[in-house]
């Protein structure tokens, strides 16, 4: 086993990912406390898994904890972040609050971004000035159920994107993930 563990790192430098196994140490505990004695350089320097479940729940867990932000929409504006990249408020606004004016809407926005920032030290939604965008920025390892699904990685069948929501967006990827459903 200490050969294997030295071959992935060596991978691991090789393609400059040291969170390379972040999603498998999830399901490995065994491998990983063995890891941590033998080759700390595999588990990194911080325990810090963000987890963020949207298939037939709606959780962000820190390490194993719930995140209680205390927003009903929380999980949905990270996962539209998590599936866009980035976005301009105009764009979030119209997704995920059309029925809400344009100053409601911008104010939930700024509390949920500060709200993330205050509760998950490491994850943001920044601001570009010159592009006039937002995006996720994730100092932080983020595991998310839908990139599970997408990859393949998903051994029971999942529920619905975001059970509780109503939004065009959120339908509309539910409705796309369902040929990965299927697929089980």
């Amino acid at each position: 086993m200490h050969h294997l563990l030295e071959e992935v790192v060596s991978l691991t430098m090789t393609l400059q990912n040291r969170a390379f196994l972040a999603r498998e140490w999830t399901v490995l505990p065994g491998l990983r406390r063995s890891a941590r004695s033998t080759h700390p350089s595999l588990i990194g320097e911080t325990e810090a898994i963000l987890e963020l479940r949207t298939l037939g729940e709606e959780r962000i867990l820190l390490a194993g904890s719930d995140v209680r932000l205390p927003l009903r929409r929380a999980v949905e504006l990270l996962a539209y972040f998590l599936e866009h990249k980035t976005a301009r408020f105009e764009r979030v606004r119209v997704d995920l609050f059309p029925d809400e004016k344009h100053r409601t809407a911008k104010s939930y926005f700024h509390q949920f971004r500060h709200q993330l920032k205050e509760h998950v030290e490491g994850l943001e939604i920044e601001y570009d000035t010159e592009s006039r965008m937002y995006r996720l920025k994730s100092e932080i390892d983020i595991l998310w159920d839908v990139a599970d699904l997408r990859a393949g990685r998903r051994s029971e069948v999942p529920g619905p994107f975001l059970p509780t929501c109503t939004s065009d967006w959120a339908l509309t990827l539910d409705h796309a993930l369902e040929r990965f459903r299927t697929a089980h």
